[in-house]
């Protein structure tokens, strides 16, 4: 077995190791391919689908978890594809805030950035979340929590547990009332979560941001 392979993606020859994502290969070239549950840090799991390819098979491929093959000739841009994530954008955009927390706080909302990238500026679909379901956790000092902008990508579940090792957040629920969750579904605040912040780095919305620290106060001990 070759220990690398050859494929071609928007025209161009890339010769990669053997085993290797599409996601990888492309980014060797300089070719960009959107992502929201993924990170290099982290391990793929391609569950947003954002990063679909098209390789001359049926389904467009999970560019994050699909790997190259010999010979494979890809397309990251064509009119399939982005109809796709057009698609998937507007689904995603059908009951989020806008602005949400990140991007009224900070700019940096990457579902935000995606969906002005691709001009979907509106939604066709109306929401799923039910009006029982919970919306916003303020029960952290430190994190704000709004399940309203979650998109259930999984990189604050797989930052928290993979990169910091701290093993608090999970999902919770099922069809429209599934979100993250922490410990035994708990609030934030009365979880075992040690506030590192690795959640809300790694969140590409605005479901996990940093609380404004205005009437926090420290209180020094007094030494004897």
């Amino acid at each position: 077995m070759s220990d690398s392979v050859s494929v071609t993606i928007d025209g161009r020859s890339v010769t990669v190791p053997a085993g290797t994502s599409l996601w990888d290969a492309a980014r060797e070239l300089g070719i960009d391919i959107p992502v929201l549950c993924h990170s290099p840090r982290m391990r793929p799991v391609g569950v947003c689908r954002m990063c679909v390819v098209d390789t001359g098979a049926r389904n467009l491929q999970a560019a994050c978890v699909r790997p190259c093959e010999e010979g494979m000739e890809v397309r990251t841009d064509s009119d399939r594809v982005v109809r796709n994530r057009r698609m998937l954008l507007e689904l995603l955009m059908a009951d989020y805030p806008d602005p949400s927390a990140r991007e009224a706080s900070t700019g940096d909302d990457e579902l935000l950035a995606l969906a002005r990238a691709y001009g979907v500026t509106s939604s066709r679909f109306e929401g799923s979340r039910t009006p029982e379901a919970p919306r916003r956790d303020a029960s952290s000092p430190v994190i704000a929590v709004d399940h309203q902008a979650c998109i259930l990508c999984d990189r604050c579940i797989r930052g928290c547990n993979e990169l910091q090792h701290n093993h608090v957040m999970t999902r919770s629920g099922k069809g429209a009332t599934t979100r993250i969750a922490f410990d035994l579904d708990v609030p934030m605040g009365e979880s075992t979560c040690v506030s590192c912040g690795e959640c809300q780095a790694v969140c590409p919305t605005g479901a996990l941001t940093n609380r404004a620290l205005e009437g926090l106060h420290l209180v020094e001990e007094e030494t004897p």
